[in-house]
C-alpha cells in the first residue's frame, strides 16, 4: 500500500512537526555539498545546476544525494527556456502546411517542463508556498540559561535572579 512519502527527519525539524517517537534515530545525514553536475548535461544545464546547488547549499538543502533531482530541475528549466523562446518566434499558434490554425507545439513543451519544474520546486522548497510549511527558529544573542545547562552541563539556580 503506497501513501505519502514520509518527510526527512531535518524537514520535520524545520517544520516544526517532529515528534521524538516517529523519528528514525539511523536516518542517512549527508552532508552539504554542490556536487559536480552530471557530465550528459549540456553547457547551459550544467551552469543551472550548479548556480541551483549553490543557492540550496547556503539553505542548507543540497547533497550529493540530491544531484539527480536537481539534474531533472535543470534539465526541464532549459527546455522551458527553449519552448518559451520558440514560442515568442512563432506565437501561440500557428498554421499547418494545410493552412489549419493549430496551438504552437512548443506551448505544450513548456507547460509540461514547467509542471515537472514546480513538482521539483517544491521537494526543495523553491516555491513561497513550500517554503510557507517551514519554520525556523530565529538566531538570537539572547543566552536561555536551560539550553546552556543542557548544552554545558552549567548548574542553574532558578529561584535566585542573576546580580547586575
Amino acid at each position: 500500500m503506497m501513501g505519502r512519502p514520509p518527510l526527512p527527519t531535518h524537514i520535520k525539524l524545520v517544520k516544526g512537526t517532529a515528534r521524538p517517537h516517529r523519528l528514525n534515530p539511523n536516518e542517512p545525514k549527508p552532508p552539504l555539498v554542490v556536487p559536480e553536475p552530471p557530465p550528459h548535461l549540456t553547457e547551459q544545464e550544467k551552469a543551472k545546476f550548479t548556480s541551483t546547488a549553490e543557492m540550496l547549499v547556503r539553505r542548507g538543502v543540497m547533497t550529493e544525494l540530491d544531484a539527480g533531482a536537481l539534474a531533472r530541475y535543470a534539465t526541464a528549466w532549459c527546455r522551458w527556456v527553449d519552448a518559451e523562446s520558440e514560442i515568442k518566434k512563432r506565437g501561440l499558434v500557428v498554421k499547418t502546411n494545410a493552412d489549419f490554425v493549430i496551438q504552437n507545439p512548443f506551448l505544450a513543451v513548456a507547460n509540461r517542463c514547467m509542471n515537472q519544474m514546480a513538482q521539483i520546486e517544491s521537494e526543495f522548497g523553491l516555491t513561497p508556498s513550500a517554503r510557507t510549511r517551514i519554520r525556523m527558529e530565529e538566531q538570537s544573542d539572547i543566552i536561555d540559561p536551560f539550553e546552556e545547562y543542557l548544552r554545558g552541563g552549567k548548574q542553574l539556580d532558578l529561584w535566585r535572579p542573576e546580580k547586575t
